[in-house]
């Protein structure tokens, strides 16, 4: 029997992934670091759960003698909210500009940038807190387009039935998370923290070589692809990607009902998410006292979970498309269920689990891992309501969506100095991101469309 090559369209869905998978690996990786750049020693801080620390015979091999700050509380969240205030900067501008450009320039170069950053960052840290801060800052600024630039990608390469697949493609955020924080934490511990960035500057290269050899703005212009699979596409998509580019009806989007329902669904999960990318590392380490190895570990199980139920929900939603079980508006207010009530209810469940390890672990799991239905639920809707501007409309529900990564850490970093990192801080923390994960899941169940809008149609 003979195997059949995959088609072109799976490598870029490959690459894709890879692209969501380095970008959050840069957004992340903080979170780990941050632990080892403060000096805790000398403020004699001590985790609340000090029964949950976790015993480890390589204490003192993981003291290496290097330069820790004394930055507070406040300077920390500061830090970790710098890449979102770039990243809201960019993210929508970032639409336009790959529906203008092409997506394949605006991925690369913005990810050459933001390699050659993060290997700088030890340097910024040398210059205090607002160095680092700068640096993040323009990290940020460059990641902001690459999800937007994504989308376009998908609209330009995916059939219709098979987009669930595609943006299942986009959950390589969630390995990036696992590998991040892994690799982050193995080489802070064993060579210090300035490894920790150092290490991801050798991932991106590879990406950058990968992603310039093996992907192109169209099927059209892509030297490899096959007249079949070429004529597959463009009758797939005709009737709803068109060719011709113009400049996005940015008021008739700003007015649409159907543009701010998905809006308010993406900031209800995008809280949800930044919650646990930031303050997941610092509350198993600082709060139930987990050592960094084990912190980075096992904060990154979340996200795993994340990206096997994603590529499950990705399957069953297009499966569900295909046979049309049920009408595509209901297909997406259903998976919304699993998105984001029931991730609310873990969070509400956090104080019940209290110093309880597993019982904290597992619930982050569930949290995350049914989370992943956002990828046939609210997620895709850019690509229903209008495909020829989808990089427009996800980079302006992002621009709503992301000032989360600004307000989180800042609430994050005020109540945890308010109650000295203890378990009533970790409570209202979790509780008021299940509130926020509930509230924008009604609002999409009750108003949500999924019908091509009026404002998509570009005249040939």
């Amino acid at each position: 029997m003979q195997l059949r090559a995959p088609p072109l369209r799976f490598w870029i869905a490959v690459m894709i992934f890879f692209t969501t998978f380095t970008n959050y690996m840069l957004r992340s990786n903080i979170s780990v670091s941050i632990i080892k750049m403060v000096d805790r020693k000398s403020k004699n801080f001590t985790p609340p759960c000090k029964e949950g620390q976790v015993k480890t015979n390589a204490t003192k091999k993981e003291e290496i003698n290097e330069t820790r700050y004394q930055w507070n509380e406040n300077e920390v969240g500061l830090i970790i909210s710098a890449y979102f205030y770039g990243y809201i900067v960019t993210v929508m501008p970032g639409g336009i500009l790959s529906e203008m450009l092409g997506p394949f320039h605006v991925i690369l170069w913005t990810s050459v940038g933001s390699a050659i950053l993060t290997g700088l960052t030890p340097i910024c840290a040398e210059l205090g807190v607002y160095g680092v801060v700068a640096n993040r800052f323009l990290v940020g600024f460059l990641g902001g387009v690459a999800y937007p630039a994504v989308n376009v990608l998908i609209a330009k390469w995916a059939p219709p039935k098979e987009k669930g697949k595609f943006l299942a493609a986009m959950m390589g955020n969630t390995l990036g998370t696992v590998v991040s924080f892994n690799l982050v934490g193995w080489a802070t511990a064993l060579w210090g923290w300035a490894w920790g960035f150092y290490v991801l500057v050798f991932v991106m290269v590879v990406f950058c070589l990968a992603f310039a050899i093996l992907t192109r703005d169209t099927p059209e212009k892509h030297p490899w692809i096959s007249e079949g699979e070429l004529a597959f596409i463009k009758e797939a998509q005709e009737g709803h990607v068109s060719a011709k580019k113009k400049i996005p009806p940015y008021l008739k989007i700003i007015l649409s009902i159907p543009f701010w329902i998905t809006t308010i669904a993406q900031f209800g999960n995008l809280w949800a998410l930044n919650l646990i990318l930031s303050y997941g590392p610092k509350y198993l380490s600082e709060t139930l006292g987990f050592n960094l190895k084990a912190s980075a570990g096992l904060a990154a199980l979340p996200y795993l979970a994340r990206l096997l139920t994603s590529q499950v929900f990705g399957i069953v939603g297009d499966y569900m498309r295909k046979k049309e079980v049920m009408s595509l508006v209901k297909i997406r207010k259903f998976f919304i269920i699993f998105s984001h009530f029931i991730p609310a209810a873990c969070m509400f469940l956090i104080r019940a689990a209290g110093c309880n390890h597993a019982g904290v672990i597992g619930l982050l799991v569930l949290n995350q891992g049914f989370n992943g239905a956002v990828v046939v639920g609210h997620l895709i809707s850019p690509q229903d309501l209008a495909p020829n501007f989808s990089g427009t409309v996800y980079g302006m529900m992002n621009l709503v969506g992301m000032t989360t990564g600004i307000l989180v850490p800042s609430i994050t970093g005020a109540l945890n100095t308010h109650y000295e990192m203890g378990l009533m801080a970790a409570t209202i923390i979790y509780t008021i991101g299940g509130g926020v994960l509930t509230a924008s899941g009604v609002a999409f169940f009750l108003f949500a469309s999924a019908d091509t809008q009026p404002w998509n149609e570009i005249e040939e």
